[in-house]
């Protein structure tokens, strides 16, 4: 573990989210990816589901990443998912200090 940010990976992020124009919501431990992803087509959210956005995924779609390193955000993360399907929502465990905890979620729209 480190017990310090990478100022370079930090700046990376900070450019990646202002070039793609996504904005990335830290909220109790978590960074998420508040999708709809670009050009997302579905049904508008249903009542009560604040920060879902687009048609509600099916069951199973949801991966646990583990082993991530501390210093590693979501500029390369989730290009990288975004790889193998089409991202519903991305989060990223984050400790109080700016660090991924070395774990995170990625939702797709389907299996």
């Amino acid at each position: 573990w480190t017990n310090s940010i990478n100022q370079a990976n930090k700046m990376a992020l900070l450019a990646w989210a202002k070039d793609t124009g996504i904005d990335l919501v830290q909220i109790n431990g978590q960074r998420r990816y508040g999708g709809p992803p670009p050009g997302w087509v579905g049904d508008p959210p249903p009542a009560g589901t604040e920060g879902f956005l687009g048609k509600l995924p099916q069951a199973g779609t949801e991966v646990f990443i583990g082993k991530l390193p501390q210093d590693v955000y979501e500029n390369t993360l989730i290009p990288l998912f975004q790889s193998v399907g089409k991202l519903y929502e991305f989060r990223l465990m984050m400790t109080f200090s700016g660090l991924n905890r070395g774990f995170a979620y990625a939702k797709y729209s389907n299996r």
